[in-house]
């Protein structure tokens, strides 16, 4: 994860939330940050944190590091290709920092892809590679050769405003077994849903979803354990429809971070399967009280 910087603005609005540029308020963003964070660290799991580039330098979406890229192996990461020009410069500053940070080496993708927002990961071997919006149909069989051998994968084009897999598609783990939520409208044919959907049901039951709360992010929630952190506005229906099912939704204020920056919790969290522990230096556990100090320091406007 990567905290968004006293400076934050939005400077694309390449997306539904942000194509306006509202003004934001920076210090209410690291708060909303921090509290994914804390809400991480409490299931039981580790937050590395990637530290933003010293001002004056600003990459004003780097905090959204699902698109940073993959973790193939414990010591190689593919460095993603984003579309968007106001994101081109994170993949420099990814290459320079990403070797030192976690110890690992780095490559970049050949063709244009959004990372881990565009691969939704349905099992150890069985991976739904998304593409249409941002990343280009070629990135599937790029990231499909990366796989181990014998690895099991769906490619499945999308449409506005639904630009990454993580919109639109998300794992979420129940005491009975795994349920992959779904909005079939954010496909770009019925049949492209329906091949997703029919290779989805071998790993999980198919949970299909309104436009409504596709459109809150109920997809790009985080399943940790029982627990699922999702933003707040979903329906009491699909809220109904998660418990029945012994999961516990957590909902949290992303009024900045996804309200105004179109990114939700699944957004800011790049999984790093296959590392033990954070490397030193990088522990969110440790590196919590100075972040929480750097609070104060950050503008309530921009």
């Amino acid at each position: 994860m990567s905290p968004p910087p006293p400076g934050w603005r939005i400077t694309g609005g390449a997306n539904y939330k942000s194509n306006a540029r509202p003004a934001v308020n920076p210090r209410k963003a690291m708060q909303e940050w921090l509290a994914l964070a804390d809400a991480v660290l409490a299931s039981g799991a580790e937050v590395c944190v990637l530290p933003p580039p010293a001002p004056p330098a600003l990459l004003s979406g780097l905090m959204y590091t699902a698109n940073a890229g993959w973790l193939v192996t414990a010591d190689r990461f593919e460095v993603a290709n984003l579309s968007v020009g106001h994101r081109k410069a994170e993949q420099v500053y990814l290459r320079e920092v990403l070797p030192g940070l976690l110890g690992l080496s780095v490559e970049v993708s050949t063709a244009v892809w959004e990372g881990q927002a565009d691969m939704c990961t349905l099992g150890p071997s069985s991976v739904i590679l998304s593409y249409g919006v941002r990343s280009v149909v070629e990135s599937a069989a790029e990231v499909e050769g990366l796989l181990p051998p014998g690895a099991l994968t769906q490619a499945a084009r999308l449409r506005e405003p639904f630009f990454h897999g993580d919109t639109c598609m998300d794992l979420v783990e129940t005491p009975s077994g795994s349920a992959w939520l779904v909005f079939p409208g954010a496909f770009a044919a019925e049949e492209e849903y329906l091949d997703a959907r029919a290779f989805a049901e071998r790993e999980a039951e198919v949970l299909e979803i309104s436009q409504g709360d596709a459109l809150a992010y109920a997809c790009n929630s985080l399943s940790l354990g029982r627990s699922l952190l999702v933003p707040e506005g979903l329906s009491a229906e699909l809220t109904g429809r998660l418990v029945a099912r012994g999961v516990e939704p957590r909902p949290l204020d992303f009024g900045e971070l996804f309200g105004k920056g179109g990114g939700g919790p699944r957004c800011l969290v790049n999984e790093l399967r296959g590392l033990e522990r954070p490397p030193p230096g990088t522990s969110y556990r440790e590196k919590r009280g100075e972040l929480l100090d750097a609070v104060a320091g950050y503008p309530t406007a921009t």
